[in-house]
């Protein structure tokens, strides 16, 4: 079968305009029959983003932290990980589920399932794309504008993209094996969340447990969550270490996650 013998990448590629149709689809079906439809996806992080500046504003009121000496609001300080830590968990969340929850596709034999992971990380990419932008332009008001974030922003998306990828199509095909990967990854994402300094600084664990340096080293998003506040907080480049390593475990993890999938999809059909 053709598709089965394609390449991963060269599924995505020459079939990318049925990918945006299925990104498309996917939008229209979480807005199905509200008014405003597809644009939701505009609106909904446009409140978050302003109840997120607002409540923390005001519950943190007087609460500022150090980010490599640079003084920043809580809020400030918060969202810039946290949003980029949604579009991290919603994208794997919703990978792992893609083939399983795709059984109607999966069964059509010249359907390319290689797109299907990846509908979740272009659809979670928009309202992470909207909000960023806000986001922006408030940080930029209240800290600044640099043309470090404008140069180094677009670096770090496409490294958090390769960081996701790799483990959305590793969970997308544990998944059909092992049906309780999705119900396990939820409970090991809830873990990594309050396992990564994204509501609080480094030291305010390292300090009291200097071990959990060494956690913080090794993990990605730590580096990751680091080089989105470098860029748009303290207005520098990212550390080079930690650019290097996350590129090393997202090259790494696609490869791991790639593997398995064009090893494992043949067999989609038969067990979804």
């Amino acid at each position: 079968m053709q598709t089965l013998n394609q390449t991963l990448e060269s599924q995505l590629i020459s079939n990318r305009r049925l990918l945006w149709v299925l990104v498309a689809r996917d939008l229209r079906a979480r807005y199905a029959g509200s008014g405003l439809g597809i644009f939701w996806s505009v609106v909904h992080p446009l409140i978050m983003l302003v109840l997120y500046i607002i409540v923390f504003s005001t519950l943190m009121r007087g609460s500022a932290l150090r980010v490599h000496g640079v003084v920043a609001g809580y809020a400030v300080f918060l969202i810039p990980a946290l949003i980029a830590w949604n579009w991290f968990y919603e994208s794997l969340i919703g990978a792992a589920g893609s083939i399983t929850g795709n059984a109607n596709l999966i069964k059509k034999v010249v359907f390319p399932s290689a797109i299907l992971p990846s509908i979740n990380i272009v659809a979670g990419a928009i309202p992470f794309a909207v909000t960023m932008a806000l986001f922006l332009v408030f940080a930029w008001f209240m800290a600044g504008f640099s043309i470090v974030s404008v140069i180094y922003l677009p670096l770090l998306i496409l490294l958090e993209t390769a960081l996701i990828i790799g483990p959305a199509y590793l969970f997308a095909s544990l998944n059909v094996m092992l049906r309780d990967t999705s119900q396990f990854l939820i409970a090991a994402l809830q873990f990594l969340f309050w396992g990564t300094p994204i509501v609080y600084t480094p030291e305010a664990l390292t300090v009291p447990f200097p071990w959990l340096a060494c956690w913080f080293d090794i993990n990605p998003f730590a580096h990751l969550a680091g080089a989105y506040r470098d860029v748009i907080i303290v207005h520098r480049t990212p550390m080079l270490g930690s650019i290097l390593y996350i590129a090393i475990v997202a090259i790494i993890s696609y490869h791991a996650g790639r593997t398995l999938f064009l090893r494992s999809r043949s067999h989609f059909p038969d067990e979804v």
